[in-house]
């Protein structure tokens, strides 16, 4: 069995009670099978507590007020504390935030954007990711229906798409474009079954005049949208990704607020004039100091390293790509909009500062592995509602795929 993890996967190390959100509240966890019958053989004190702060008919540990049975008042879990550690813990709660994809013969392990350290880890890496591998010989399977072929060519866009998002030559609107059109045009091949045309499709997109050919469109789409005197098809397309997360199965009681809230403050930015409030572009270099290039790079390599290659079990490589894509962008929007909030904030608290001053949760430039609070916060959220519900995922992918609304060109208008 061959295994694959970021670089930074060992460097994971829980927060504990000092978590500012908590794995033990605000969703069910489900125990898994062995833990159940482990649970139910419990003797004393704690296995008393276990029959009866379980939902065995759900397979589930209870919760009063969104909050696990067994997270006491400090944060911290009963279970763990009273139980031995982690081997007193069921599956879910032993890998969490681990996140694995399967596949025949090896298992690609990711540390997951819901967990706050995690995304410490994963938002404030500023080298390039590498991906390390291990093999254990004595551990073999097989996938009677695996599509081999199919994966093979995946994993081979996948290493592509990510040598492109990692070439800091080229601006993060080049690089974006090109991985999101390389998965188009793969599509393609995968619909037709034509598979053997994959490989000259690489070479195309391995040519230096790659770099030449997006930078140039991206440049014409832009001077369109100068012509026009306005952005409506970024506008409209932004607001549909909008629309399809009002249209989710919602996991936290606070998401629709925080939604709401959030999307007002873009609206307000978004009909702002320029000349109205020269302030404007300076707010605009001030987020971009929060969300830069390498920001958008490691988000991105994030949901294509983990999702991508699942396009094996769906045949969708270009919906794996566009969820990619839209999670970035989205979450982008989330930091922008609690960005937004809190200079709103700090003028209504009458602060003596400018649009450019340090706000709470940003960077400090002393520091910059330390990732802004407010852009954590924002992943966070987003990857707990989309992340952690297999129909959410689903759904988004599915109305993601409608080219009138999500098209190559409105995409490109998001960056």
């Amino acid at each position: 069995m061959q295994y694959t993890v970021p670089h930074y996967y060992k460097k994971f190390h829980c927060l504990a009670k000092d978590c500012p959100a908590t794995c033990c509240a605000g969703w069910q966890i489900q125990i898994d099978p062995a833990s159940l019958r482990r649970y139910a053989l419990a003797k004393g004190p704690l296995g008393s507590r276990l029959k009866n702060e379980i939902v065995w008919s759900e397979k589930r540990f209870r919760q009063y007020g969104g909050r696990c049975a067994f997270l006491n008042e400090d944060n911290l879990c009963d279970l763990y504390l009273e139980g031995g550690g982690e081997k007193a813990f069921c599956r879910t709660c032993r890998t969490y935030p681990r996140h694995i994809e399967e596949f025949e013969g090896l298992r690609e392990i990711s540390l997951s954007l819901s967990c706050p350290a995690a995304a410490e880890l994963i938002l404030g890496c500023r080298e390039p990711v590498r991906f390390l591998h291990a093999e254990n010989p004595r551990k073999n399977e097989t996938y009677p229906e695996f599509d081999f072929l199919l994966f093979t060519k995946l994993a081979d866009a996948r290493s592509l798409m990510i040598d492109i998002l990692q070439n800091r030559e080229h601006s993060i609107k080049v690089r974006m474009a090109a991985v999101l059109s390389l998965a188009h045009d793969l599509q393609e091949r995968i619909d037709r079954n034509a598979l053997f045309d994959a490989d000259s499709l690489f070479e195309r997109y391995s040519s230096p005049r790659l770099w030449t050919w997006f930078s140039d469109r991206l440049r014409l789409l832009g001077k369109k949208a100068a012509k026009s005197g306005q952005n409506t098809r970024r506008d409209e397309t932004l607001g549909s990704l909008f629309v399809i997360l009002n249209q989710m199965e919602v996991l936290q009681p606070d998401w629709k607020a925080y939604l709401r809230e959030s999307r007002a403050a873009l609206w307000e930015a978004e009909a702002a004039s320029p000349e109205a409030d020269p302030d404007l572009q300076v707010q605009e270099d001030s987020f971009r100091e929060i969300f830069t290039d390498i920001t958008a790079e490691q988000l991105m390599i994030y949901f294509i390293f983990t999702y991508f290659c699942g396009a094996v079990y769906s045949r969708n490589a270009y919906g794996k790509m566009k969820f990619s894509f839209a999670g970035t962008v989205l979450i982008r929007e989330l930091a922008r909009a609690r960005f937004l909030l809190s200079l709103k904030k700090s003028a209504a608290d009458g602060a003596n500062r400018t649009p450019v001053q340090k706000i709470p949760g940003e960077c400090p430039a002393e520091s910059p592995e330390k990732c802004p609070v407010l852009l954590t916060d924002a992943a966070c959220r987003y990857a707990r509602e989309v992340e952690h519900s297999d129909f959410n995922k689903y759904k988004m992918e599915k109305l993601l795929g409608n080219e009138t609304k999500f098209s190559l060109e409105n995409l490109f208008s998001l960056l």
